[in-house]
């Protein structure tokens, strides 16, 4: 898909705004055309006047009527060309909304994988600076295309009618204009391009010190950090320039072209002219009258003047075109969701891992031969040092990525007979990681239950342990909470536990979930855990060991591999890894 059908699609939408753009634009065109050509009528009855010596004998009413026309044409041009910009601005932002809607929709399908593999600033970069971009380039270049075009036939038309040979002339020669303006603007397509990659690089640092601010002030880091970004900046500035410097050669160049071609039309016609006057039989069948030449001379302006306006915004059509590509390229990506597939109807109760084999990079093996299998309601620690696998495990049991060899299978059926949506409404998270969008505590808590009452949040909460603390707030379950609205990295957390309360899924999925919470309160949310995880499957990540030894299986993970199973006491009694590991965090 090339990005002018890839752009259709969008424009397609807009047709009826788009038709009646075009009539607008031919309506300003032609009035654009026709005053000079009354302006040159005005210059022959004027100069037809030279010889009369008596004032009273001229007749000024032809004059005057020239006058009223080219008024009336003014007016015209200036009331249309008021509702043609106008109207191109309302359906050129309809048509960016439209776009950065669909575009925010794309990256909520596509798959966990291809978002990891993207730096997020470039990401925010597409959905803000590439739009912008991109409209800024509809709105200079459709106008100038509708119009142009209009502009230039209406041009050709009248100037064949009025000489054929001037006509004739402008036309050979202002194509020499377009295609210098081509082959510049192709070598500075390849800056832009550039130039936004680079604008995504430093959003993306931009991102990454916002979000780590506390970090970056504690290890006083910001000097670094702005180094960093003063290097992207740098290249960026280096880039722009480069590109600004190229495409400014278009609109200088063409313009002395199209002087040079204005020039050579005033001498030709004015020859013409010479030998109209001293020829009755007319030069090569034409005639050229004063009034004539000024108006071809306007006619000549006119003609180049699409030319001149498409390389005065050439620099935003050729930014647009480079975001437009990035744009698309985000479109081309495969969804995540594939909908063509089964749904899971019934409750999960049995999970097994058959013969797993994985690695998040070619060659890469961080899951190697796991073998297990999970009957319904029961409780599952997974436990091991840093890198063992055990969130990657999670990945691939929500299908965030799929196997590289082996299959998981639930209710006997492989994972990938299923959408993935389907098998993810079957789970629940609480990561270690809390996420609190703006908004109230109420919508915060009932994100993945639109009609959920106050009544089932408020029960929710009282569960999970965080009625007390939310009923203090200013305004309760009304209250406006975000990532940075004071809460506790535990208040947060709890909310986060409510969230997965309020759904009561069939499978649980605890990665650290009390990792942020104290003691006291880990006691209660644990107790919570129990009732919410009670006859159903859990999966419970952990390195407080404390909170799993009521596990049903501890499976004790090395290197993608399963070194140890049991429950706690038969892991104690091997005295192996998990003995020492328990004994490490309990031990004096």
């Amino acid at each position: 898909m090339n990005n002018l059908s890839f752009l259709f699609k969008y424009l397609k939408k807009e047709l009826f705004s788009i038709i009646l753009c075009i009539i607008l634009s031919i309506i300003t065109v032609l009035c654009v055309t026709f005053i000079p050509y009354f302006i040159g009528d005005s210059v022959d009855i004027i100069s037809s006047y030279l010889n009369v010596n008596d004032i009273d004998l001229i007749n000024w009413n032809p004059l005057y009527q020239n006058v009223l026309i080219i008024c009336l044409l003014i007016t015209i041009l200036v009331i249309f060309q008021l509702l043609f910009d106008t109207l191109l601005g309302f359906f050129v932002e309809r048509i960016t909304v439209n776009l950065r809607v669909d575009l925010f929709n794309k990256i909520n399908k596509v798959s966990i994988q291809y978002i990891d593999k993207q730096k997020k600033g470039d990401l925010i970069s597409r959905i803000i600076n590439d739009v912008d971009n991109l409209n800024t380039g509809l709105i200079s270049g459709i106008r100038q295309f509708f119009s142009g075009v209009v502009q230039i036939i209406a041009t050709i038309s009248i100037m064949f009618y009025l000489n054929w040979i001037l006509a004739l002339v402008v036309i050979l020669l202002t194509p020499f204009s377009f295609l210098l303006s081509y082959v510049i603007a192709k070598k500075s397509a390849k800056y832009y391009k550039k130039c936004n990659e680079y604008i995504g690089e430093g959003s993306g640092i931009f991102l990454e010190y916002i979000n780590n601010i506390e970090t970056v002030k504690s290890f006083n880091y910001g000097a670094k950090s702005f180094e960093k970004y003063e290097k992207t900046n740098s290249n960026l500035y280096k880039v722009g320039q480069k590109a600004q410097f190229v495409s400014s050669l278009v609109n200088p160049s063409s313009r002395l072209i199209n002087n040079c071609i204005y020039a050579f039309v005033g001498t030709l016609g004015a020859l013409l002219c010479v030998f109209s006057l001293n020829n009755n039989d007319n030069f090569l069948n034409t005639s050229m009258s004063i009034g004539m030449v000024t108006t071809f001379l306007q006619y000549s302006i006119q003609y180049a003047k699409p030319f001149d306006g498409i390389t005065s915004c050439l620099s935003e059509i050729q930014n647009a075109f480079s975001s437009l590509t990035r744009i698309k390229n985000v479109f081309l990506t495969k969804d995540d969701f594939d909908e063509g597939k089964k749904h899971i109807q019934e409750k999960i109760s049995d999970i097994s891992f058959e013969n797993i084999v994985f690695g998040y990079e070619k060659g890469q093996k961080i899951i190697k031969n796991f073998n297990l299998n999970v009957p319904y309601g029961k409780k599952i620690a997974i436990v091991g040092p840093t890198g063992c696998g055990k969130t990657t495990l999670i990945n691939l049991l929500l299908r965030f990525y799929d196997p590289n060899s082996g299959e998981i299978k639930l209710n006997g059926i492989s994972n990938l007979t299923y959408s993935k949506k389907s098998i993810r409404c079957h789970f629940g998270m609480v990561l270690q990681d809390t996420w609190i969008f703006n908004g109230t505590v109420f919508e915060n808590i009932a994100y993945g239950k639109k009609d959920a009452t106050l009544e089932e949040v408020k029960d929710a909460c009282v569960r999970g342990n965080c009625l007390d603390f939310i009923e203090r707030l200013g305004k309760g379950f009304d209250t406006i909470i975000s990532e940075d609205s004071g809460l506790s990295a535990g208040q947060k957390q709890l909310i986060c536990i409510a969230r997965v309360m309020l759904l009561m899924p069939d499978i649980m999925i605890l990665d650290e979930a009390t990792s942020n919470i104290d003691t006291r309160t880990e006691m209660k949310i644990t107790e919570a855990f129990k009732k919410l995880t009670d006859g159903k499957t859990s999966f419970i990540i952990a390195h407080r060991l404390s909170t799993i030894v009521s596990s049903d299986l501890i499976l004790v993970m090395k290197d993608g591999e399963i070194i140890e199973m049991g429950n706690h006491k038969e892991l104690i009694l091997k005295k192996g890894f998990y003995y020492d590991l328990y004994n490490a965090q309990f031990s004096n």
